[in-house]
C-alpha cells in the first residue's frame, strides 16, 4: 500500500474548516486554503486599535468588539480587512457566485454607471470607483483566488455513499465518497478503519474491482436518482463492497510518509 494525499473532496469536508486559524473555501471546483493569506491581510491594517480579547491574537473572535480609527471616521470594516472580512464570513462554504471566470462579477455602480466588480463588503486591493481617500496601490502578487500555491485539492460535484465489508471481522462501514474518486483513493478513505490493506481483495458482485477506476467505471451504480423517480428512499440500497482476506502475510509500509503519486514508492 502506498499513501497519498488526498486530491477530491466533499463540501461537508470543506465545511469544517470555518475558523480564522483554519479557512477553506471552494471556488470554481477548487479548495483553497486561506488560513495564512487571511494572517496577512489581518497585518495590512496599520491602525491602532483595542479589542477586548483576553490573547492578543492576529485575529479576534466573534464574541470580540474590536475598535480602531476606521470605525470612529464612520466605517463599518477596517479598510485594509475589508476582504478578510468577508472571505472569514463565508469560511468553509462555496464562493463561485462571487466570480465570471477568473474575475469577480460586475454590476452597474449606480452614480457613476459603469462596470464595477462587485464585493459583498466594499472594493478590496482595487480602487474604488468613485474618488475616495481610502484609496490603497494594488498589491504586485498575485490574488488570492489566481494563486496556485493555496489550492489543497479538488470539490466534487457530487457525493454518493457506499458500504465496505469486510468477510473476514464481519465488520461493515459507510462512507460518503466523491464519484470523481477511483477506487485506490477510495481506499485511502477507509484505511482509518482498516490500516491493513495490503492483504485483501476488494469485491463487487463476485467481481474483482480495478483500482485505478472509479466506482462507476467498475460497474458500481449509483441508483440514488431511480429510487427517487419511485418515491422511494434513496438510501433504500447501498452498494456493498466485499473484502477477502488473502492471507499472504504480507505487512504494511509505515505510515511516515505521504506521495502525491501512488506511482511513488519508498526506498
Amino acid at each position: 500500500m502506498i499513501y497519498t494525499k488526498q486530491e477530491w473532496y466533499t463540501p461537508a469536508e470543506v465545511s469544517v474548516h470555518n475558523r480564522a486559524t483554519d479557512c477553506w473555501v471552494s471556488l470554481n471546483g477548487e479548495v483553497r486554503d486561506l488560513t495564512q493569506w487571511l494572517q496577512q491581510q489581518v497585518k495590512l491594517c496599520k491602525c491602532p486599535k483595542t479589542c477586548s480579547c483576553a490573547v492578543k491574537n492576529w485575529y479576534c473572535g466573534q464574541e470580540c468588539v474590536e475598535y480602531c480609527s476606521c470605525f470612529k471616521r464612520g466605517f463599518f470594516y477596517c479598510d485594509a480587512k475589508r476582504l478578510a472580512t468577508t472571505i472569514l464570513a463565508y469560511a468553509g462554504k462555496d464562493v463561485s457566485h462571487w466570480f465570471k471566470g477568473d474575475d469577480w462579477i460586475h454590476y452597474t455602480h449606480p452614480i457613476v454607471g459603469t462596470s464595477t466588480p462587485f464585493h459583498v463588503h466594499g472594493p478590496g486591493h482595487r480602487q474604488p470607483v468613485v474618488p475616495s481617500t481610502r484609496w490603497r496601490p494594488p498589491c504586485s502578487c498575485r490574488p488570492w483566488w489566481l494563486n496556485d500555491g493555496n489550492v489543497v485539492g479538488k470539490v466534487t460535484a457530487k457525493t454518493r455513499p457506499i458500504r465496505i465489508t469486510n468477510i473476514l471481522t464481519g465488520t461493515s462501514v459507510t462512507l460518503e465518497v466523491c464519484s470523481e474518486e477511483t477506487l485506490y483513493q477510495i481506499m485511502m478513505r477507509y484505511l482509518p478503519h482498516n490500516s491493513h490493506m495490503l492483504s485483501y481483495t476488494w469485491r463487487y458482485m463476485n467481481k474483482p474491482l480495478n483500482y485505478d477506476k472509479t466506482l462507476e467505471q467498475n460497474g458500481v451504480p449509483d441508483e440514488r436518482e431511480v429510487f427517487n423517480d419511485v418515491a422511494l428512499p434513496e438510501n433504500l440500497h447501498i452498494p456493498d463492497l466485499l473484502l477477502y482476506y488473502n492471507d499472504d502475510l504480507t505487512e504494511d509500509p509505515p505510515k511516515d510518509c505521504y506521495c502525491e503519486d501512488k506511482e511513488c514508492t519508498r526506498g
